[in-house]
């Protein structure tokens, strides 16, 4: 017993003698760049040992790179070494903040810089982008990077590749001979594929994981103060109207965009226009007039809230600004409809492939852009705008922004254009719609700034409840728009003409604040009478939800069995009469709900555009409370939808027409006065 006592006290003794002789603490950094941007690594070392790591990586995606950030250090210190298990599901960022610690330890042990040994040659690799696979080819020599090439890939067109700001084709990793370049913002999952590609790349060529990794110069340099005639604040299909405009009228021109690519909203759609009495449809035998696109456009306001001047004027002038676009690249490729009532075909494509889908907007946003820069406009990316300037008068003279490395740039001017898209990716805007609560599949950069800068200076702000809404059902991707079936509610009740526009079908349950709605159909035998291929896929997916009763499937939706059941015999009997008398869906897709087994497919609200905002006149002037105009304010686009649309949207193309259309009324304002 007291051998131990006195073992424990020269041990307490021992300790004592340790703490009063401590090594110094000592710190250093190092960097590497992870999924969403540079991840730091701050290194404490005591006595030869890493006693503390703190990781900032503020561009990691949250719940995920950020989970990396967080486990890790305690590893690390636990292990006295970078070599830990990554955090799974967050391979990038555990690779990126052990590559750091590793700087840090090299730092420490005299070693600023790590040798370059390569093995000279070409080498590729797989990496997944955004839209698909990419293949990465990369060109060394003994010591540095000479090449970089994207061989293979399937991203989008203006954002990914395409342009002169897309990541396929100015990332500078050669020039500055690093990995650690900054994502372009709006194509982040593409750039840091290309990343990861060439950084597999240098490892097959023999790099250490710390060469090629010190971070880049900051992107994208801005001076602090610029003098203008025109500031155009946005850069989607609005904005870069406007800045050609203005620069065809003689007007110096600036613009600035808070991404790192122009394109806005535009870009992610399809990059069709809505237009009547247009060269495309005269070449492709379509006849059609001004006149029938306003009384069809005005036929949807039921709600009172289109204004009839800017809706005549669209429907007379979009033509002419087809025209206009053809001038500066935008070609038209083929003229349809988005569905087949919307007849006569009005849907002028951009796509070289003649397709309906989103992704495909930069048939649109890439000539403009180029179109904008060749005429000798100021492009500052990566650069948010946050205030506008005013005089005493309350006159708008120019806007305040804060670019990439958060410095102020100040961009006065005679007349300023706002085309900052939407509010659907600001969840405190879109709170309100929580009653049927929609999926906004907004751009990232539609947040409203438009609307609160405006809204500062005293400008009049719309709150619409509508949007550009329908209905989809993720498992299929069945909207409903041209399939057959019938659509029901939450309770189990019909509200609309299933084969109408999705969007117009659309506001009849959104009305209602239906957060989702459902498809019936069913299949005897195991075969379904409904030959649409969503319908056909859905009924043979595992999961789908099916009973072999009414009763059973209203149980599945929480629906009412009693509704539901009436619902589907007074549709069925609406078929077998070939009239459908309650909502006047054609008789071709009256198909009745019978069979042995019948199913409920989902369908959940996805809205693309948000309606209101930024009250204007025709011409594109900004109005404040009383009516009045604010001297040298404009707005165009999605910014500014206020009597444009009512509650319901009536076509594809539309907002992209109308974004057009005004930008070139505000901007032509712009330089009269």
């Amino acid at each position: 017993m007291k051998k131990l006592i006195i073992s424990i006290l020269s041990l307490l003794m021992a300790v004592s003698l340790t703490a009063c002789s401590s090594a110094k603490e000592e710190t250093f950094e190092g960097s590497a760049q992870g999924y969403g941007g540079i991840v730091t690594a701050k290194v404490t070392f005591k006595a030869g040992k890493i006693t503390a790591v703190e990781v900032k990586a503020p561009d990691e995606t949250e719940g995920v790179g950020s989970r990396a950030a967080e486990e890790l250090p305690e590893k690390i210190v636990a292990a006295n070494s970078a070599d830990v298990d990554v955090v799974a599901g967050a391979t990038m960022t555990s690779k990126a903040i052990q590559s750091a610690v590793r700087q840090a330890v090299s730092k420490k042990n005299g070693q600023t810089e790590t040798a370059v040994h390569l093995n000279a040659g070409t080498y590729s690799t797989v990496v997944t982008g955004h839209n698909g696979e990419m293949t990465i080819e990369t060109t060394v020599d003994e010591t540095s990077i000479k090449e970089v090439r994207v061989i293979e890939h399937t991203e989008t067109f203006g954002i990914g590749y395409g342009s002169v700001m897309t990541p396929v084709e100015v990332l500078p990793i050669v020039k500055h001979q690093t990995v650690s370049v900054d994502n372009v913002s709006a194509a982040t999952v593409t750039s840091s594929a290309i990343k990861a590609g060439v950084r597999d790349c240098l490892t097959q060529a023999g790099a250490e994981e710390t060469t090629f990794s010190e971070p880049a110069p900051a992107a994208n340099p801005t001076e602090s103060e610029y003098t203008v005639d025109i500031a155009v604040v946005g850069g989607g299909a609005a904005g870069l109207t406007a800045a050609n405009t203005a620069l065809d009228e003689g007007k110096s021109v600036l613009l600035v965009e808070k991404m790192g690519i122009t394109g806005g909203s535009t870009v992610q759609s399809g990059g069709n226009i809505f237009a009547a009495e247009t060269a495309a449809q005269k070449a492709n035998g379509v006849e059609d007039s001004a006149e029938e696109l306003y009384q069809f456009l005005m036929s949807y306001d039921e709600d009172h809230l289109l204004n009839e001047k800017m809706i005549h004027d669209y429907a007379y002038g979009i033509g002419k600004d087809l025209d206009y676009l053809a001038d500066n690249g935008v070609a038209v490729t083929y003229v349809t409809t988005a569905q087949p009532t919307l007849t006569p075909n009005r849907l002028h494509l951009t796509s070289p492939k003649n397709e309906i889908a989103s992704g495909i907007g930069g048939g649109i946003t890439v000539p403009l852009t180029k179109s904008m820069l060749e005429k000798g406009g100021t492009l500052l990316l990566e650069t948010r705008a946050e205030t506008l300037l005013t005089n005493d008068q309350g006159e708008v003279i120019g806007v305040q922004a804060v670019n990439q490395a958060g410095e102020t740039v100040t961009v006065k001017a005679k007349a300023v254009i706002l085309t900052t898209g939407g509010y659907g990716s600001n969840p405190e805007m879109t709170s309100r719609f929580a009653a049927f609560n929609p999926i906004f599949n907004s751009a990232a950069s539609s947040t409203g700034d438009g609307l609160t800068m405006a809204g500062k200076v005293g400008a009049q702000i719309f709150e619409s409840d509508g949007m550009q809404l329908q209905y989809v059902d993720f498992n299929t991707g069945e909207t409903g728009s041209t399939a057959s079936g019938l659509v029901v509610d939450m309770k189990g009740n019909r509200l609309a003409n299933e084969h109408s526009y999705q969007s117009v079908s659309a506001e009849a349950f959104k009305r209602e604040n239906n957060a989702v709605n459902y498809y019936i159909t069913a299949t005897r035998d195991g075969v379904c009478a409904e030959s649409y291929p969503t319908v056909q896929y859905g009924v043979t997916l595992e999961n789908a939800v099916k009973a072999s009763s009414l009763e059973e499937l209203a149980a599945l939706i929480k629906a009412d069995p009693e509704t539901l059941k009436a619902t589907v015999a007074r549709y069925n009997e609406l078929c077998e009469k070939g009239t459908d008398d309650d909502f006047g869906k054609p008789s071709d897709y009256l198909i009745p709900v019978e069979g042995d087994t019948y199913y409920a497919f989902a369908r959940y609200p996805v809205a693309a555009a948000t309606f209101g905002g930024l009250v204007i006149d025709e011409t594109g002037h900004v109005l404040n409370q009383e009516n009045q105009v604010i001297s040298g304010l404009y707005a165009a686009g999605e910014v500014a939808l206020t009597g444009v649309f009512a509650n319901v949207y009536p076509s594809c193309g539309l907002a992209i027409g109308n974004s057009i259309h005004m930008a070139r009324n505000a901007a032509a304002a712009a330089c009269g006065e």
